[in-house]
């Protein structure tokens, strides 16, 4: 009998297998990375021009909590949720004590370059359905269950945002080659030579594409990317800032500690401290 053909979703170059077919359809990759989600219940909430690498989901359970955006103030008031897109500044401050459920995570390297802000709409009963979820699994003593919920009650937010706030994604497919190169090697010792290689570009060309299309060079993206892959460890792990300089490709602590303060204007250990 002869063997079946092996059907394979991902064939590695140079393999035995051959797969013939035309692509019709070919849809960028998503990531939904869900750093955390809590119930917090705030006596004070007095923040100083936060500017995270990270997306907010915040959904107020009471009145009470403010925020402000480029003098633009917020009240964050029951009924509505909230999704603030990485490297928004903003500050907050409270009328009166108040509790919300909030949620941190990633979209990957261009969606989180989405326009800052603030973005509210109205909880609809899908919504609520979704939180009532969330709130169950949070309160189950061992919380064993895969918590996929997350990602559903995220997502449900996020297919509100209006279109506008992606507008500004329509980068080269180069530049987006390259820079998810970069966000997938962040502990290497990447040369802009290595980048240009993966991305089919000279060196030259690439600078020109990243000036053009990010009004950044290439190396201080990638920088970026490091940093905001810190931020997030230091935030959400226990490791130590030692560890996290070099998972991230920032060689040592005090290489860290340095390039936070010329580009976050924070250190590690007080980036760490903060709450929001």
């Amino acid at each position: 009998m002869p063997p079946l053909p092996s059907i394979l979703s991902v064939v590695p170059a140079g393999s035995a297998h051959r797969v013939l077919g035309h692509r019709s359809v070919s849809l960028p990759a998503v990531t939904v990375d869900i750093l955390t989600t809590r119930k917090i219940e705030l006596q004070q909430w007095e923040l100083r021009r936060l500017n995270d690498p990270y997306w907010r989901l915040y959904w107020p359970l009471e009145e009470g909590g403010i925020i402000e955006i480029n003098g633009q103030c917020t009240p964050l008031r029951p009924g509505t949720v909230f999704l603030i897109p990485p490297h928004t500044t903003f500050s907050t401050t409270t009328t009166q004590p108040f509790s919300k459920w909030y949620s941190h995570f990633n979209l990957g390297p261009a969606a989180d370059r989405a326009a800052p802000g603030i973005y509210g709409f109205p909880v609809t009963a899908p919504l609520r359905t979704l939180l009532r979820e969330v709130m169950r699994l949070g309160a189950e003593p061992n919380r064993t269950a895969f918590p996929w919920v997350c990602i559903l009650l995220v997502a449900e937010v996020l297919k509100k945002l209006p279109a506008s706030v992606w507008q500004d994604q329509r980068l080269d497919a180069r530049v987006l080659k390259a820079m998810e190169f970069m966000n997938q090697h962040l502990g290497l010792r990447l040369t802009a030579e290595q980048v240009a290689r993966h991305a089919g570009l000279s060196v030259r060309n690439m600078n020109h594409l990243f000036r053009q299309e990010l009004q950044l060079p290439p190396m201080r993206v990638l920088l970026d990317y490091r940093l905001d892959e810190a931020c997030r460890l230091l935030r959400h792990t226990q490791d130590s800032i030692e560890s996290i300089a070099e998972a991230c490709g920032l060689v040592n602590r005090q290489y860290l500690s340095r390039m936070m303060r010329q580009h976050r204007n924070t250190s590690p250990a007080a980036y760490r401290a903060e709450q929001g």
